[in-house]
């Protein structure tokens, strides 16, 4: 190794010198290398006192019986598990009153021509909507598009009679049920009223 200051040794150098491990002709040249550079006689004094900090902390981990650091250290966490533990509790009771599961209403569903009525459903229930189909073409699946009475799609999806579709709760007001074949034609529209307070 060069004794110029522009050529510093490398961490395990610092660190195999420290620990008698690198050759002695190595040792020579680190030796005057560090005679002349004040930056590498720092990093090995780090070096030292981190090998030091390290081979103390090996004693004493060999010599404490197993077991202890932790004991020692437990009385000290005992408030911080309870504090965990109650945030913990509160943040389970919270989550379990925003998601109350709802039964969802059935709502059968009836053509609006030719006679047929308006569904009449409570606020704040998700719904099974259940469209009669009688007279339409038998198809594995339909789709099905709820709008608002402006036309504004507010939910739609696809389904398999005789089965009913889980729809999401809605706000109050007049919405249009359209059933479709998937290639996409219009084959029945149902007209359903979601009122307050039911």
């Amino acid at each position: 190794m060069s004794t110029e200051s522009k050529n510093h040794p490398d961490e395990s150098q610092l660190e195999g010198y420290s620990l008698g491990r690198i050759s002695k002709s190595e040792v020579l040249s680190l030796e005057e290398h560090l005679l002349i550079c004040e930056v590498c006689r720092q990093r090995f004094s780090e070096s030292e006192d981190y090998a030091r900090a390290m081979q103390h902390a090996s004693a004493r981990s060999r010599t404490e019986p197993r077991g202890t650091r932790w004991v020692s250290r437990f009385p000290r966490l005992i408030p911080a598990l309870a504090a965990a533990l109650v945030l913990l509790g509160i943040g389970v009771a919270w989550q379990m009153n925003q998601k109350v599961i709802l039964a969802p209403v059935a709502v059968t569903l009836e053509a609006t021509r030719g006679g047929g009525q308006v569904a009449q459903v409570p606020a704040g229930k998700p719904l099974l909507l259940k469209p009669g189909l009688d007279g339409l073409p038998s198809l594995p699946e339909y789709h099905l598009e709820m709008v608002d009475r402006n036309g504004k799609r507010v939910w739609q999806m696809n389904f398999a009679p005789p089965a009913g579709v889980l729809a999401p709760e809605q706000e109050p007001g007049i919405y249009f049920v359209r059933l479709y074949s998937l290639p996409g034609a219009l084959l029945r529209e149902y007209v359903m009223e979601i009122t307050k307070g039911q």
